[in-house]
């Protein structure tokens, strides 16, 4: 469920590192990483009696953007959470997610395929803060389902900060419903906030 906010994490990542090509210049591709501390993802789920909230603590990623000729970025990106990190606090309800909900021994990862981004970069510099649009496909339990939102980029002298959220309507990954009779019912969708930190890759 978490995953999708995730993923939607992922996204802003490609487009972060379309502008920090401009600080490169537009003469060379530009390879960037996201960096774990300074990047933060975390989700809200709905409940009957009060929203369940967790985080995903570790992810990684890489991206690559290559200039064109008519003055935009080819940019590919790829996010990946392990699934078997994400965590709200309560042990049981970890081992559930884990175990029956995203079945991470079968399915490990959640992954975030940039597949395209719109914004101007004209005015990528630091200091700059600017907002986007971004489109990629979510992969969670097995299930590959398109996801777009908005993403905040902000600037500076070496690294890049998206910031977003978006919603994530988890039944469409064929997960399993985490509620529990009579004590807790779960409802769509869940919702997903991020902060990825780009740095330049080594």
């Amino acid at each position: 469920m978490k995953f999708r906010r995730f993923a939607g994490i992922l996204l802003a990542i490609g487009l972060a590192s379309g502008f920090a090509g401009g600080l490169a210049g537009p003469s060379r591709p530009l390879r960037y990483k996201v960096e774990v501390a300074g990047s933060s993802i975390r989700w809200e789920l709905p409940a009957s009696f009060e929203p369940i909230k967790g985080i995903a603590p570790l992810l990684h990623g890489s991206v690559d953007a290559i200039p064109v000729p008519t003055g935009g970025w080819d940019v590919q990106a790829t996010i990946t959470v392990p699934a078997a990190s994400m965590r709200t606090g309560n042990r049981r309800r970890d081992r559930t997610l884990r175990e029956k909900v995203l079945e991470t021994a079968r399915y490990p990862d959640i992954v975030f395929q940039l597949r395209q981004f719109t914004g101007d970069l004209s005015g990528f510099h630091p200091g700059a803060t600017f907002p986007v649009q971004v489109t990629g496909d979510l992969t969670v339990h097995g299930k590959t389902a398109p996801v777009q939102l908005p993403v905040d980029v902000a600037v500076f002298p070496n690294a890049v900060i998206l910031t977003g959220s978006f919603p994530v309507h988890w039944k469409a990954y064929g997960l399993q419903d985490p509620s529990v009779p009579l004590v807790a019912r779960i409802k769509e969708p869940m919702f997903v906030a991020f902060r990825l930190r780009l740095v330049p890759a080594e």
